[in-house]
């Protein structure tokens, strides 16, 4: 089996950085419930199915950064999907609506998400991973937390994710969390965690998610590698020609600045490459 996803990995390159895969199929279901969350009734995202499956399939929930969906979430399913592994990438908000609460808001959507997917025949319920970029990336890092899963598992029929990427979460933010007394990130669902991280990402120092990675328990830090590339900004996977510079009171260690986009092709096609590689490997384990 392992050596069947690897082929379909080699076989990527021709999907260009800056394409955008065909529109996938339109659907909605409701958010998770749990208690001192935020709930929504009403959950709408993309799902983007492989080829020719004739099996259960896993699959990957996609969660877009603070700006809403902007094309890094198409880049990232298009590889997934030419390995055999379904995307369902969710609306959250649009651009300029993050809420303030924080990830309490969104978690619903992420986990209305996992039982969705599960629900469906055609996907694999105990091989569901997911990713997000920024803000999306908070939230699959925050979903590795034992104390959050356990909050959703009744709503969520007892299930978990089975491998977190969380890219450029913001990882002063966790840091900050992982030393204090909030019990988020004591314990761990075990599941694999691989953090993609920029050396010139505006929102944090260069070392900020390892430190983030130093704080947690021993027992923790075994289930997680962190990628990190020394000259890639926020937003590396972005699509060519949207190179950009945002204003946001977070960054800067929540100082506040000017944070870069700037879209690296090489960087981006390395890190979907890798992402692709560490879901199959964790999917592999799961069966």
């Amino acid at each position: 089996m392992l050596r069947r996803w690897t082929s379909a990995v080699a076989a990527l390159a021709f999907v260009g950085v800056g394409g955008i895969a065909g529109a996938g199929e339109k659907v909605a279901f409701p958010g998770a419930k749990a208690e001192g969350y935020g709930h929504v009734e009403e959950v709408s995202a993309e799902l983007g199915m492989p080829k020719n499956a004739k099996s259960r399939v896993p699959a990957v929930v996609i969660l877009h950064g603070s700006g809403g969906i902007d094309g890094r979430g198409q880049f990232h399913a298009q590889a997934l999907n030419a390995a055999g592994i379904a995307t369902l990438e969710v609306y959250m908000f649009a651009r300029g609506n993050r809420p303030k609460e924080g990830h309490t808001k969104t978690l619903t959507h992420g986990y209305g998400a996992l039982k969705y997917l599960a629900s469906r025949p055609d996907i694999d319920p105990q091989r569901i991973g997911v990713m997000g970029f920024s803000w999306g990336g908070g939230m699959s890092m925050r979903m590795a937390s034992k104390s959050v899963s356990d909050a959703f598992l009744a709503d969520a029929n007892g299930l978990r994710f089975a491998a977190h990427a969380p890219f450029y979460p913001v990882c002063w933010n966790h840091a900050r969390i992982a030393r204090g007394g909030t019990p988020d990130y004591k314990a761990f669902t075990g599941a694999p965690v691989l953090l993609f991280a920029g050396g010139q990402d505006d929102y944090d120092a260069p070392d900020d998610c390892r430190k983030f990675l130093d704080a947690l328990p021993e027992q923790t830090r075994n289930h997680m590698t962190l990628q990190f590339y020394p000259e890639a900004t926020h937003g590396w996977d972005s699509p060519e020609g949207r190179a950009r510079t945002i204003y946001d009171p977070v960054a800067y260690g929540g100082k506040g600045g000017q944070v870069r986009f700037t879209p690296e092709k090489t960087i981006a096609e390395d890190s979907r490459k890798r992402v692709v590689e560490f879901f199959a490997r964790a999917f592999n384990a799961a069966q």
